[in-house]
Protein backbone atom coordinates (compact mmCIF):
# COMPACT_ATOMS: atom_id res chain seq x y z
CA UNK A 1 0.00 0.00 0.00
CA UNK A 2 1.46 3.37 -1.00
CA UNK A 3 2.07 6.12 1.55
CA UNK A 4 -0.70 8.30 0.10
CA UNK A 5 -3.23 5.46 0.31
CA UNK A 6 -2.16 4.68 3.88
CA UNK A 7 -2.56 8.33 4.82
CA UNK A 8 -6.03 8.37 3.31
CA UNK A 9 -7.08 5.25 5.25
CA UNK A 10 -5.75 6.66 8.52
CA UNK A 11 -7.50 9.97 7.85
CA UNK A 12 -10.83 8.26 7.22
CA UNK A 13 -10.51 6.32 10.49
CA UNK A 14 -9.86 9.47 12.46
CA UNK A 15 -13.09 10.91 13.92
CA UNK A 16 -11.62 14.42 13.90
CA UNK A 17 -11.48 14.17 10.09
CA UNK A 18 -15.23 13.75 9.92
CA UNK A 19 -15.05 10.08 8.91
CA UNK A 20 -16.14 7.24 11.20
CA UNK A 21 -14.10 4.60 9.40
CA UNK A 22 -17.18 2.36 9.58
CA UNK A 23 -18.89 1.14 6.45
CA UNK A 24 -22.61 0.64 7.01
CA UNK A 25 -24.85 -0.98 4.41
CA UNK A 26 -28.61 -1.31 4.16
CA UNK A 27 -30.26 -4.63 4.92
CA UNK A 28 -31.43 -6.80 1.99
CA UNK A 29 -35.05 -5.54 2.01
CA UNK A 30 -34.13 -1.87 2.39
CA UNK A 31 -31.41 -2.22 -0.24
CA UNK A 32 -33.95 -3.75 -2.63
CA UNK A 33 -36.30 -0.81 -2.04
CA UNK A 34 -33.47 1.68 -2.63
CA UNK A 35 -32.34 0.14 -5.91
CA UNK A 36 -35.82 -0.54 -7.26
CA UNK A 37 -37.19 2.92 -6.47
CA UNK A 38 -34.07 4.56 -7.91
CA UNK A 39 -34.94 2.82 -11.18
CA UNK A 40 -38.69 3.54 -11.00
CA UNK A 41 -38.38 7.18 -9.92
CA UNK A 42 -37.12 8.67 -13.24
CA UNK A 43 -39.79 6.72 -15.15
CA UNK A 44 -42.63 8.03 -12.98
CA UNK A 45 -41.14 11.53 -13.01
CA UNK A 46 -40.95 11.54 -16.80
CA UNK A 47 -44.50 10.21 -17.20
CA UNK A 48 -45.92 12.80 -14.81
CA UNK A 49 -44.11 15.72 -16.42
CA UNK A 50 -44.98 14.57 -19.95
CA UNK A 51 -48.65 13.98 -19.19
CA UNK A 52 -49.09 17.19 -17.18
CA UNK A 53 -47.22 19.48 -19.58
CA UNK A 54 -49.09 17.98 -22.54
CA UNK A 55 -52.34 18.87 -20.82
CA UNK A 56 -51.12 22.40 -20.09
CA UNK A 57 -50.10 22.77 -23.73
CA UNK A 58 -53.57 21.71 -24.89
CA UNK A 59 -55.11 24.32 -22.59
CA UNK A 60 -52.61 26.97 -23.73
CA UNK A 61 -51.26 27.15 -20.17
CA UNK A 62 -47.75 25.86 -20.84
CA UNK A 63 -46.36 29.17 -19.54
CA UNK A 64 -47.24 27.92 -16.03
CA UNK A 65 -44.20 25.62 -16.24
CA UNK A 66 -42.02 28.74 -15.90
CA UNK A 67 -43.75 29.39 -12.57
CA UNK A 68 -43.55 25.75 -11.49
CA UNK A 69 -39.75 25.58 -11.79
CA UNK A 70 -38.89 28.11 -9.02
CA UNK A 71 -41.80 26.79 -6.93
CA UNK A 72 -40.33 23.30 -7.25
CA UNK A 73 -36.86 24.49 -6.22
CA UNK A 74 -38.19 26.38 -3.19
CA UNK A 75 -40.59 23.56 -2.31
CA UNK A 76 -37.77 21.03 -2.42
CA UNK A 77 -35.68 23.23 -0.13
CA UNK A 78 -38.58 23.50 2.34
CA UNK A 79 -39.22 19.74 2.31
CA UNK A 80 -35.52 19.05 2.90
CA UNK A 81 -35.52 21.49 5.83
CA UNK A 82 -38.62 20.04 7.48
CA UNK A 83 -37.40 16.44 7.12
CA UNK A 84 -33.92 17.39 8.35
CA UNK A 85 -35.31 19.29 11.34
CA UNK A 86 -37.72 16.47 12.22
CA UNK A 87 -34.97 13.84 12.08
CA UNK A 88 -32.67 16.00 14.21
CA UNK A 89 -35.36 16.89 16.75
CA UNK A 90 -37.83 14.03 17.19
CA UNK A 91 -37.88 10.27 17.74
CA UNK A 92 -34.77 8.14 18.25
CA UNK A 93 -32.64 5.68 16.34
CA UNK A 94 -34.81 2.88 17.78
CA UNK A 95 -38.10 4.32 16.54
CA UNK A 96 -39.74 1.71 14.26
CA UNK A 97 -39.33 2.27 10.50
CA UNK A 98 -38.05 5.89 10.57
CA UNK A 99 -35.43 5.35 13.29
CA UNK A 100 -32.85 3.25 11.42
CA UNK A 101 -33.53 4.70 7.96
CA UNK A 102 -34.03 8.41 8.71
CA UNK A 103 -33.19 9.46 12.27
CA UNK A 104 -29.94 7.52 12.66
CA UNK A 105 -28.31 8.72 9.40
CA UNK A 106 -29.02 12.38 10.20
CA UNK A 107 -27.73 12.15 13.77
CA UNK A 108 -24.64 10.16 12.84
CA UNK A 109 -24.00 12.78 10.17
CA UNK A 110 -23.52 15.41 12.87
CA UNK A 111 -20.79 13.29 14.43
CA UNK A 112 -19.17 12.12 11.20
CA UNK A 113 -20.23 14.63 8.53
CA UNK A 114 -17.91 13.30 5.83
CA UNK A 115 -19.21 9.73 5.88
CA UNK A 116 -21.76 10.83 3.29
CA UNK A 117 -18.87 11.36 0.86
CA UNK A 118 -18.28 7.60 0.79
CA UNK A 119 -21.84 6.70 -0.27
CA UNK A 120 -22.57 5.63 -3.82
CA UNK A 121 -25.44 7.19 -5.77
CA UNK A 122 -28.07 4.69 -4.60
CA UNK A 123 -27.02 4.97 -0.95
CA UNK A 124 -27.10 8.75 -1.31
CA UNK A 125 -30.54 9.20 -2.88
CA UNK A 126 -32.24 5.85 -2.27
CA UNK A 127 -34.09 6.73 0.94
CA UNK A 128 -35.69 9.76 -0.70
CA UNK A 129 -36.65 7.74 -3.79
CA UNK A 130 -38.51 5.32 -1.50
CA UNK A 131 -40.66 8.23 -0.32
CA UNK A 132 -40.94 9.99 -3.69
CA UNK A 133 -42.14 7.03 -5.76
CA UNK A 134 -45.53 6.66 -3.98
CA UNK A 135 -46.10 10.42 -4.29
CA UNK A 136 -45.47 10.32 -8.04
CA UNK A 137 -47.61 7.20 -8.32
CA UNK A 138 -50.50 9.06 -6.69
CA UNK A 139 -50.00 12.03 -9.03
CA UNK A 140 -50.11 9.74 -12.04
CA UNK A 141 -53.33 8.15 -10.79
CA UNK A 142 -54.96 11.55 -10.26
CA UNK A 143 -53.96 12.63 -13.76
CA UNK A 144 -55.54 9.45 -15.09
CA UNK A 145 -58.91 9.95 -13.34
CA UNK A 146 -59.03 13.73 -13.91
CA UNK A 147 -57.27 14.26 -17.25
CA UNK A 148 -59.14 17.48 -18.08
CA UNK A 149 -58.04 19.50 -15.04
CA UNK A 150 -55.55 22.24 -15.86
CA UNK A 151 -54.95 23.11 -12.24
CA UNK A 152 -54.24 19.47 -11.42
CA UNK A 153 -51.76 19.36 -14.30
CA UNK A 154 -49.99 22.46 -12.93
CA UNK A 155 -49.98 20.98 -9.41
CA UNK A 156 -48.53 17.72 -10.71
CA UNK A 157 -45.71 19.57 -12.47
CA UNK A 158 -44.95 21.43 -9.22
CA UNK A 159 -45.03 18.24 -7.14
CA UNK A 160 -42.87 16.38 -9.66
CA UNK A 161 -40.28 19.17 -9.54
CA UNK A 162 -40.37 19.17 -5.74
CA UNK A 163 -39.72 15.42 -5.71
CA UNK A 164 -36.79 15.65 -8.13
CA UNK A 165 -35.28 18.52 -6.11
CA UNK A 166 -35.76 16.52 -2.91
CA UNK A 167 -34.26 13.36 -4.41
CA UNK A 168 -31.24 15.39 -5.58
CA UNK A 169 -30.87 17.02 -2.16
CA UNK A 170 -28.54 14.44 -0.62
CA UNK A 171 -26.30 14.60 -3.68
CA UNK A 172 -26.08 18.37 -3.23
CA UNK A 173 -25.52 17.75 0.47
CA UNK A 174 -22.74 15.29 -0.36
CA UNK A 175 -21.05 17.83 -2.64
CA UNK A 176 -21.14 20.38 0.21
CA UNK A 177 -19.01 18.03 2.33
CA UNK A 178 -16.58 16.87 -0.35
CA UNK A 179 -13.10 18.34 -0.26
CA UNK A 180 -12.78 18.23 -4.05
CA UNK A 181 -16.20 18.25 -5.74
CA UNK A 182 -16.39 18.19 -9.51
CA UNK A 183 -16.07 21.32 -11.64
CA UNK A 184 -19.81 21.24 -12.37
CA UNK A 185 -20.64 20.88 -8.68
CA UNK A 186 -18.40 23.83 -7.77
CA UNK A 187 -20.06 25.99 -10.45
CA UNK A 188 -23.54 25.10 -9.18
CA UNK A 189 -22.42 25.92 -5.64
CA UNK A 190 -20.94 29.28 -6.66
CA UNK A 191 -24.16 30.23 -8.42
CA UNK A 192 -26.13 29.10 -5.32
CA UNK A 193 -28.30 26.82 -7.43
CA UNK A 194 -27.36 24.05 -4.99
CA UNK A 195 -26.20 23.98 -1.38
CA UNK A 196 -23.00 25.97 -0.87
CA UNK A 197 -20.42 24.50 1.61
CA UNK A 198 -19.81 27.64 3.71
CA UNK A 199 -23.55 28.19 3.99
CA UNK A 200 -24.14 24.61 5.11
CA UNK A 201 -21.26 24.75 7.59
CA UNK A 202 -23.41 27.08 9.69
CA UNK A 203 -25.67 24.12 10.40
CA UNK A 204 -22.67 22.16 11.67
CA UNK A 205 -21.72 24.99 14.04
CA UNK A 206 -23.03 25.22 17.61
CA UNK A 207 -25.82 25.34 18.67
CA UNK A 208 -26.65 23.24 15.56
CA UNK A 209 -30.24 24.53 15.38
CA UNK A 210 -30.42 26.53 12.15
CA UNK A 211 -29.87 26.22 8.39
CA UNK A 212 -31.81 22.95 8.13
CA UNK A 213 -32.66 23.39 4.43
CA UNK A 214 -30.10 21.51 2.35
CA UNK A 215 -31.32 21.51 -1.26
CA UNK A 216 -30.09 25.00 -2.11
CA UNK A 217 -30.46 26.73 1.27
CA UNK A 218 -32.47 29.62 -0.18
CA UNK A 219 -35.05 29.50 2.61
CA UNK A 220 -32.63 29.33 5.53
CA UNK A 221 -32.24 33.11 6.13
CA UNK A 222 -36.01 33.63 6.14
CA UNK A 223 -36.81 30.59 8.30
CA UNK A 224 -34.07 31.56 10.77
CA UNK A 225 -35.34 35.13 10.98
CA UNK A 226 -38.95 34.16 11.72
CA UNK A 227 -37.79 31.31 14.01
CA UNK A 228 -39.93 28.93 11.98
CA UNK A 229 -38.64 25.69 13.46
CA UNK A 230 -38.54 26.95 17.06
CA UNK A 231 -42.16 28.11 16.72
CA UNK A 232 -43.09 24.78 15.17
CA UNK A 233 -41.47 22.96 18.11
CA UNK A 234 -43.39 25.17 20.55
CA UNK A 235 -46.65 24.39 18.75
CA UNK A 236 -46.01 20.65 18.83
CA UNK A 237 -45.01 20.83 22.50
CA UNK A 238 -48.30 22.63 23.21
CA UNK A 239 -50.24 19.69 21.74
CA UNK A 240 -48.15 17.19 23.68
CA UNK A 241 -45.42 16.18 21.22
CA UNK A 242 -42.02 16.43 22.93
CA UNK A 243 -38.65 16.86 21.30
CA UNK A 244 -36.18 14.02 21.79
CA UNK A 245 -34.07 16.21 24.11
CA UNK A 246 -37.05 17.22 26.24
CA UNK A 247 -38.16 13.60 26.50
CA UNK A 248 -34.67 12.46 27.53
CA UNK A 249 -34.49 15.17 30.21
CA UNK A 250 -37.91 14.20 31.56
CA UNK A 251 -37.01 10.52 31.68
CA UNK A 252 -33.70 11.37 33.34
CA UNK A 253 -35.46 13.38 36.06
CA UNK A 254 -37.98 10.58 36.59
CA UNK A 255 -35.19 7.98 36.92
CA UNK A 256 -33.26 10.19 39.36
CA UNK A 257 -36.39 10.78 41.48
CA UNK A 258 -36.99 7.04 41.73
Amino acid sequence: MSASVKDKVLLERNPSSGYSGIEEHSGPWHSFLEYSTCLVFPVLFGLNVHWATSRLYELELLWLVALAIPLGAVGGDLVSGVVHWAADTYCSEKTPVVGPSLVKPFRMHHIYPRDICRHNLVETVGNVCILAVPVLGLCLYLMWIMPQSGWLAFTVVCVALVTVATVATNQFHKWAHQEHPSTVARWLQRTRLVLEPAHHQLHHTEPFNKHYCITNGWLNPLLNKIQFFRRLEATLTFVGIETAKAKDKRLSRTTTAE
